[in-house]
């Protein structure tokens, strides 16, 4: 197949995406710069989980002291908010708002990205004292804050207005009938990167399909036995949840209520494992760790021909490549079937207001500012932020559709 836009690519994912997988990326230890979110498992299975973080503290509904949030109202009555998030650029956006309504000032602070985030945020909505008014949060993770009744449903305020104005998928993440738990943001669907002067000396194309895939991968690693087609990173649960998925593999299965099964036995699990076992067996996949230092180390001097990658990969990727800037090129997510037009989900936040806040009203109008405004996702789309929209009118936005970055040269995101 040949070579398509990112931009292109990606969007093919929104097509038919069958799983959203989800992790809260710790800052790798070799590498200092924050590391992106991935999006959601389902809810079912992060309702389970929300026992762990936020009622393993003690937090109930209705513990949330008036004042518990870090803000102040002037004599000239304006609202001054505090937002916790961890995206690198953001406080463009922010300035932006600021400047935009006077009325409305917030304050920017990064706490930490996904788990170190979520940690302090639980600690302060338990303490009622030092939560920010609105905060970062995974899709995954906000079924944990909802359950726990620490964020407000922004239906109340008008947010279901915007329901139009995303993927339907995406708004499913953050909506339970019609109560709006918080307004979506970016997104992470998969498509393929690649070294485009590695495939070109192999000469061999973007595999379209999975078959294509692993021969691509045996010519590589025959061709040079130090380099791969790509890392396995086995240990990084979300991403090869993404790719289940894309397999109609997923393991998880909600029928709702308490009625949760977990299946990684199955037919069309063991099929899925019985594809990628023998690639890790001969040696054909690098079993590194990914979005890490190593691994972008090993993008960067032809170890890894290329990554099956999110959205926001190149915006982590671009600060550790130097020899390999500009041969990147981008493609869809290979298929199991030849002509499927099947993607797969790894990353994506929403902006939930915390139900402490004094300023519910001006939060959420913040809230939907920074999800639902080409004035703030132009800003999102661009260096060093490099959010994949689920917005639809950025989607299709020339600002968005015209980006090229330096990692992949003239192609167009």
């Amino acid at each position: 197949m040949a070579s398509s836009d990112w931009r292109k690519a990606m969007r093919s994912s929104y097509i038919r995406t069958r799983g959203l997988s989800s992790r809260a990326v710790a800052r790798d230890e070799e590498r200092s710069a924050q590391r992106r979110r991935p999006g959601r498992l389902v809810a079912s299975t992060a309702a389970l989980s929300a026992v762990s973080l936020l009622a393993a503290s003690g937090i109930a509904a209705a513990a949330h002291p008036a004042g518990a949030s870090r803000h102040s109202s002037s004599k000239s009555g304006v609202a001054k908010l505090v937002f916790w998030d961890w995206s690198p650029g953001m406080s463009r956006a922010v300035a932006l708002f600021n400047k935009t309504h006077p009325k409305i000032q917030v304050t920017l602070s990064a706490v930490g990205a996904g788990n170190a985030e979520y940690v302090k945020l639980a600690d302060a909505i338990k303490a009622g004292t030092g939560a920010p008014d609105i905060a970062e949060v995974e899709y995954d993770e906000l079924p944990s804050f909802e359950i726990t009744h620490s964020v407000l449903d922004l239906s109340k305020y008008g947010a279901n207005a915007y329901k139009k104005d995303f993927v339907p998928w995406v708004w499913s993440d953050v909506t339970s009938g019609g109560q709006v738990w918080g307004m979506p943001d970016d997104s992470g669907p998969l498509a393929l990167l690649y070294n485009s002067s590695i495939f070109a000396k192999d000469k061999i194309t973007p595999p379209s399909t999975w078959a294509q895939f692993a021969t691509d991968a045996a010519i590589i690693h025959k061709d040079n036995p130090k380099s791969y087609i790509t890392n396995f990173s086995a240990g990084d649960l979300q991403w090869v949840l993404s790719l289940m998925a894309q397999d109609n593999a997923y393991p998880f299965k909600y029928t709702g209520g308490s009625n949760v099964t977990i299946n990684f036995t199955g037919p069309a699990q063991t099929a899925f494992a019985n594809y990628w076992q023998p690639l890790i067996s001969k040696g054909l996949v690098n079993d590194t760790s990914d979005v890490s230092l190593t691994s972008f180390t090993d993008m960067d001097n032809g170890t890894d021909a290329a990554w099956l990658s999110s959205g926001w990969g190149p915006s982590y990727m671009s600060a550790d490549v130097k020899k390999t800037m500009g041969m990147w090129r981008t493609s869809y997510l290979p298929q199991w079937k030849a002509g499927g037009q099947v993607g797969a989900n790894w990353g994506g936040s929403s902006f939930p207001v915390i139900a402490s806040t004094k300023y519910p009203a001006q939060a959420a109008t913040f809230s939907e500012w920074m999800s639902s405004t080409l004035n703030s996702w132009n800003i999102q789309v661009s260096a060093p932020t490099l959010n994949f929209p689920s917005f639809r009118p950025e989607l299709d936005s020339p600002t968005f559709v015209n980006q090229t970055i330096p990692l992949t040269g003239p192609q167009k995101l």
